[in-house]
């Protein structure tokens, strides 16, 4: 069913450890075209474990998230917590990654991890990992409403930071509020990586 302003209905709840493989679904199926994701691995095959693995090891469990129906999920973390998964998860990433992309694939995500790590903001903030809709329901506002959910969380407590890995979804970051803040410089031959950053206050 179809909202009057064409956005398509779907109940939003909060995800647990428990969802981590719903979660990984829809976010692998929504950055299955990603250009950040496909240079940084090399291969769409680890996307899904990379995406399993950092929601039960780091998001899910310090941080939070959010589901629309089966469509589109988030992950967040709060002021405060690193967004370093444990030793355990990032093994069994990199067990995933290898063989897919092999060593040049390791070096890109240990660079692109530096790169994301230095360009964060040092006072507080709420850390949007990753929102993402399945292919088949893109374009139906699902993101926006989950973004927006997550942001009433933050609310005034404090600012919210992104990074932005497809240029064409920098127009709903903006009219949520936030701002570019800067460009990763990455090795030659990479996409474009932006940072965005949304001012602390309260969300209607």
């Amino acid at each position: 069913m179809d909202a009057p302003d064409g956005h398509q209905r779907a109940d939003i709840r909060p995800a647990a450890i428990k969802d981590a493989a719903a979660v990984a679904d829809i976010l692998a199926d929504a950055f299955h075209d990603d250009p950040v994701m496909n240079w940084n691995l090399g291969s769409k095959k680890p996307i899904r474990r990379l995406f399993l693995e950092l929601a039960r090891g780091l998001y899910l469990k310090r941080g939070f998230g959010h589901l629309a129906g089966d469509e589109a999920a988030s992950l967040w973390l709060p002021p405060g917590v690193r967004p370093d998964p444990p030793i355990v998860n990032e093994l069994l990433i990199g067990a995933a990654v290898f063989p897919a992309g092999g060593l040049p694939a390791l070096r890109r995500l240990l660079c692109i991890s530096a790169q994301m790590g230095a360009a964060r903001p040092a006072e507080p903030h709420y850390y949007l990992f990753a929102v993402g809709v399945r292919r088949r329901s893109q374009g139906r506002g699902f993101g926006g409403r989950l973004i927006a959910e997550g942001l009433k969380m933050a609310g005034a407590a404090a600012p919210a930071y992104l990074e932005c890995s497809n240029p064409m979804n920098e127009p709903l970051y903006m009219r949520l509020g936030f701002e570019r803040r800067s460009m990763l410089d990455l090795p030659a031959g990479a996409p474009p990586l932006s940072t965005m950053a949304r001012a602390a206050r309260a969300v209607a």
